[in-house]
């Protein structure tokens, strides 16, 4: 069943989901740039006293890279609910 407030609403957590998936690839990317390493090198670097870099910072890369696949699955999720309910609502 079709209704403008469900389209409204799924509409609502896809815009959602796009700009959380827009910010943890931008805060990856940055640190990418600001160490000059990916999230594994830089572990490994602090590990071996190579890197200075705050636990806290090195907790957060963390979080983002195992968060975003799960932001970027329900982000489709909702791509893909909003395409099925635009095709089953009834033409005027």
């Amino acid at each position: 069943m079709h209704t403008d407030e469900y389209e409204i609403s799924l509409n609502r957590e896809l815009n959602h989901h796009q700009h959380v998936v827009r910010k943890i690839r931008a805060g990856l990317a940055q640190r990418q740039l600001r160490y000059k390493m990916d999230y594994a090198e830089a572990a490994k670097a602090v590990a071996a006293g190579r890197l200075t870099i705050t636990a806290k910072e090195l907790a957060a890369w963390q979080e983002d890279l195992e968060a975003l696949p799960q932001w970027e699955q329900r982000l489709e999720e909702y791509r893909k609910a909003l395409a099925m309910m635009r095709i089953s609502a009834p033409q005027s």
